[in-house]
């Protein structure tokens, strides 16, 4: 009973002992009483591990071979205790530049898209039609399109594009109609009765 006894007090003392060595950059591991200096006392969850300045794995080489190739790491490597924020899936890094530089890259933007269409007007780069302009006879369709007289056919008509057909002279007249088609039938009476 008394081995018990002393054994409590020895370890009772051996515990006060080891709380009065736990100061703000030390702490004591009560398991086996080893004093731990700490790395960071701002931190003191961490212990002792080594927490190495933070880097964003973004900006570091992405042609050095790493272990883990994808995540830029070597095993054993310490890890930041914020890794988290630090690794290849965290935000995009985003290198700030000057107002300064920041207005010269617009200017020269913009400088080359208005230099470039003026270039396109000014030498007229623009490529022609790729087809015959769009006409239609008969003034546009409107008959066909459900006009009843020539007050309504301004809204049922088709808008032809009347500078084309003067340009090109495409298409005939509307009162040119019925002796085209007659010629046209004479010409090819051959192949129409047959």
């Amino acid at each position: 009973m008394l081995s018990r006894l002393a054994l409590k007090r020895t370890s009772a003392l051996s515990r006060n002992i080891h709380r009065s060595l736990t100061t703000k950059t030390t702490i004591t591991d009560h398991t086996n009483g080893r004093v731990i200096t700490l790395t960071d006392p701002q931190q003191p969850e961490i212990g002792d591990y080594p927490n190495p300045k933070p880097e964003f794995a973004q900006n570091r080489d992405p042609y050095i071979k790493y272990d883990d190739q994808q995540n830029r790491r070597n095993k054993g490597e310490p890890l930041n205790i914020d890794d988290d924020l630090y690794d290849m899936w965290s935000p995009d890094v985003y290198d700030f530049v000057s107002d300064k530089t920041a207005l010269k890259h617009n200017f020269i933007f913009f400088s080359l898209i208005f230099g470039l269409g003026t270039a396109v007007w000014y030498f007229e780069l623009n490529p022609p039609k790729p087809a015959m302009p769009r006409s239609f006879p008969s003034n546009g369709l409107a008959a066909s399109l459900g006009s009843g007289g020539e007050e309504d056919d301004f809204f049922y008509r088709v808008n032809a594009d009347k500078t084309a057909e003067e340009e090109l002279g495409f298409l005939p007249n509307d009162n040119d109609t019925a002796a085209n088609k007659k010629t046209y039938v004479e010409e090819n009476s051959d192949f129409i009765k047959a």
